[in-house]
């Protein structure tokens, strides 16, 4: 049995191929694309016997979990905070690395039962769910620039106690 471990971002992943020993037997980087859980798939083709875990799979890493769970693949939510433990602890530093992490998600996967499993989510319009899904539909739009926020300037700045609770200053 392989586990997969899979490290998100927003524009790119690192997956690592680890065996049931804890071997590393081989890594991939990918572009995020509607072609990623394609992609992933091909290049674990090989290893017919295989689970995914995905840091992440209710945040950035949603997407990737959720396409491969509609492809009726096992796949395993890894906290980030448990990965962030099990770096510091196998590598004996915090320094991250995108295989070092995706390592560490196939290593928590491999000794941590009780992981919560991804079940693909029933997409009512038939779509097929987007990497970009974390992300607000104004903010994938072509050339879209956040407007400056005004609460700033509009908002009465108060002092005098912690907490800004206090007189308004004039």
């Amino acid at each position: 049995m392989i586990t997969i471990g899979i490290d998100p971002h927003k524009s790119s992943l690192t997956a690592m191929a680890m065996d049931i020993s804890g071997v590393s037997v081989a890594t991939i980087r990918l572009a995020v694309t509607t072609t990623t859980v394609d992609q992933l798939q091909q290049w674990a083709a090989s290893w017919p016997q295989r689970r995914w875990a995905v840091e992440g799979a209710e945040g950035l890493g949603r997407g990737v979990a959720q396409g491969l769970a509609a492809a009726d693949k096992q796949v395993v939510d890894v906290p980030a905070q448990l990965a962030a433990r099990a770096r510091l602890l196998n590598s004996g530093h915090a320094r991250k690395t995108d295989a070092l992490d995706a390592a560490s998600v196939a290593a928590v996967a491999l000794h941590h039962p009780r992981l919560r499993v991804v079940r693909a989510e029933d997409q009512a319009d038939g779509s097929f769910p987007t990497y970009l899904g974390a992300i607000p539909r104004s903010s994938r739009c072509a050339g879209h620039r956040p407007e400056p926020s005004s609460s700033s300037r509009s908002a009465p700045h108060t002092s005098g106690t912690p907490g800004g609770v206090g007189r308004r200053d004039m």
